[in-house]
């Protein structure tokens, strides 16, 4: 799932980033000083789940549930907060949950249990573009027996389903060197063997020298974009 917690606590953004890494390691999870960095984020990713401290500077925890509830009906919001004075006021925004500081792992995952729109995050495959990328199998990290395999993937992520000719790949990762011809094989059939193995069989395609990915068999966390700094394609 995709999380944002909102809080101008360091101490907090820091402890809450840790435990959604160990509930959901396979998601993607920011963590934000203030509710106007938060609603930028909202309009740049599809968000599940809103994690909002109440007590901010400028605008509060309560006025940005508001905005959030009309601008991105399907994000739960969920509000995370020392003052439990608050929480008949959260309820009037239709929140999905109220978790009172100080909070811990188990207080997390019982919110997440009971939010009132279900995230949709039934497939097992799923591939993390923010930060460092990689690639989860039922929330386990998925790994190829050849190292590059990994960044031909990665590739035909970024390519977001286009299809890539035989000789695109060679200029990538080899700087368009003909004689990796017999090692660019190998890489595309460890990739579609690994995914095999694990009850992938429809997520390479494959037609006429081009590759590409079939994107309705995973799930995508970030943006494919930020790939090309990391691997500097480009």
């Amino acid at each position: 799932m995709t999380t944002v917690f909102v809080d101008d606590n360091e101490v907090a953004r820091v402890l809450m980033e840790k435990l959604m890494r160990v509930i959901d390691p396979s998601g993607t999870h920011y963590t934000v000083e203030s509710a106007v960095k938060a609603i930028e984020l909202l309009s740049d990713h599809k968000t599940d789940v809103v994690f909002l401290d109440i007590e901010m500077p400028g605008i509060n925890g309560i006025e940005a549930a508001h905005y959030i509830e009309k601008t991105f009906p399907k994000t739960n919001v969920v509000f995370v907060s020392g003052h439990p004075e608050y929480a008949l006021d959260a309820l009037k925004v239709y929140c999905s949950g109220f978790i009172e500081k100080p909070f811990d792992e188990d207080d997390i995952r019982e919110a997440l249990r009971h939010l009132r729109h279900p995230v949709d995050d039934d497939k097992p495959l799923k591939v993390r573009c923010t930060g460092h990328f990689a690639v989860f199998m039922n929330d386990v990290q998925f790994t190829f027996k050849r190292k590059l395999t990994m960044e031909l993937f990665a590739y035909l992520v970024y390519k977001n389903g286009a299809m890539c000719t035989n000789g695109e790949l060679l200029g990538i990762l080899w700087d368009g060197d003909p004689d990796k011809g017999d090692h660019l094989r190998q890489l595309v059939k460890d990739m579609r063997d690994s995914f095999s193995n694990a009850g992938i069989d429809d997520i390479v395609v494959k037609r006429h020298g081009s590759l590409g990915l079939n994107t309705k068999a995973y799930i995508l966390k970030g943006d494919p974009a930020e790939l090309s700094e990391e691997y500097h394609w480009l």
